[in-house]
């Protein structure tokens, strides 16, 4: 009796798990059949096509002053005063220092006395002169006479000459006392102490520096010039005139804020520098407030370039794997994976296709993560700008 009725337990659970296998077999058909039966995933699409891009090119860069001036003392004396503020603004023609005069005015003094008596003595001998010609012409006197008469007035002509470039050279000395600027800029730290006799060799002639601040240069290198002259056009001139094109420049602070004003590129080498296989280049920018300050490191924008007949993309429809970058393009309504070549990436977070895009390529821009090579689509395109 156990027997039967565990022959008979065992053969109710055969035919259960019998119509377990075909009713699951069903089910699965269903969903296979459902899976078929699915529509197209629709994606936004846009028309690939070759135009002409604008291209701005960044590169790191210092802020450097147009010029430094040395403020030397151009005669030796003792170091009475200072009129100027460290690290202050000032303008070309400020008196600076001002350096013991007493000697230099009594040599002034004595120049200008001499010049006094050198006129006096001239005018002695001018008058001498006059008479001796005179009495020379009615042979009243001899031909030594008159000789001596004629040589006397040149000497004492020479005299006044000779004084009056001593007086200006005693003025040149004394103004020297008063040392003042021969540059506008900000000035530096005061090298020279009060009281410091200074002006008698190198390292006390130097009192302070000038450091000028408007206009100041932007200097940065260019990498592969030729590379860029093959691969970007100018908007006006070409590349053997760059620096006559006047291609604007815009700075961007070590905040990364842009500064209002754009520079100018003025300037491009003509050698590659060997340790770094650069070229040097330099923009030149109006500093009138004083916001770049020389040794500042920043970075450049140049603009005024254009990539010429290529392809750009919105960024999003890029999507990487370890093959490479690749885009979805719609072909037949089907989802066909490209592989593309990229270059820098441009304004309105679009990116420059170099490879992999033929004209009219419907290049599909959402849903990418739902997409397989291969997947059925229903493209929307979208007009491109």
């Amino acid at each position: 009796m156990v027997f039967g009725k565990f022959s008979q337990i065992k053969y109710g659970i055969a035919v259960m798990s019998l119509f377990a296998l075909v009713f699951t077999g069903c089910s699965g058909d269903k969903v296979a059949d459902s899976a078929q039966q699915m529509p197209p995933l629709p994606v936004n699409t846009l028309t690939a096509y070759k135009r002409d891009i604008p291209i701005n090119l960044e590169y790191p860069a210092r802020i450097k002053s147009v010029q430094q001036v040395q403020v030397v003392a151009r005669v030796p004396g003792t170091l009475e005063k200072k009129f100027f503020k460290e690290g202050s603004f000032i303008k070309e023609g400020t008196l600076l220092y001002q350096i013991d005069p007493a000697k230099y005015q009594a040599a002034y003094d004595i120049a200008k006395a001499q010049v006094l008596v050198a006129d006096a003595t001239f005018k002695q001998a001018e008058r001498n002169w006059q008479r001796n010609e005179k009495l020379y012409e009615k042979n009243a006197i001899s031909q030594k006479e008159y000789d001596q008469a004629l040589s006397g007035y040149e000497t004492a002509k020479a005299q006044v000459e000779a004084s009056n470039a001593a007086l200006s050279n005693a003025k040149v000395d004394l103004d020297y006392t008063q040392i003042r600027a021969t540059a506008s800029g900000n000035i530096g730290q005061n090298m020279q102490d009060l009281g410091s006799y200074v002006g008698t060799s190198a390292a006390n002639s130097i009192l302070t520096i000038i450091t000028q601040t408007n206009p100041v240069y932007a200097e940065f290198s260019l990498p592969d010039i030729e590379l860029l002259k093959k691969r970007y056009t100018l908007v006006r001139g070409d590349w053997k005139s760059i620096t006559n094109a006047k291609l604007p420049v815009k700075i961007f602070t070590p905040a990364g804020e842009p500064y209002e004003k754009l520079g100018t590129f003025d300037f491009l080498d003509n050698l590659v520098d060997q340790q770094t296989a650069t070229i040097k280049a330099r923009a030149t920018f109006n500093n009138t407030d004083g916001v770049l300050i020389p040794g500042l490191f920043v970075r450049v924008s140049i603009e005024g370039l254009i990539q010429k007949n290529v392809f750009a993309i919105p960024q999003k429809a890029l999507l990487q794997d370890p093959m490479g970058t690749y885009v979805f393009i719609a072909k037949e309504n089907q989802a066909s994976k490209v592989y593309v070549t990229v270059e820098n990436t441009i304004e309105n977070s679009e990116i420059i296709v170099k490879e992999g895009l033929n004209e009219s390529d419907e290049i599909i821009l959402d849903n990418l993560t739902k997409l397989k090579d291969g997947a059925a689509i229903m493209p929307i395109p979208k007009k491109a700008k």
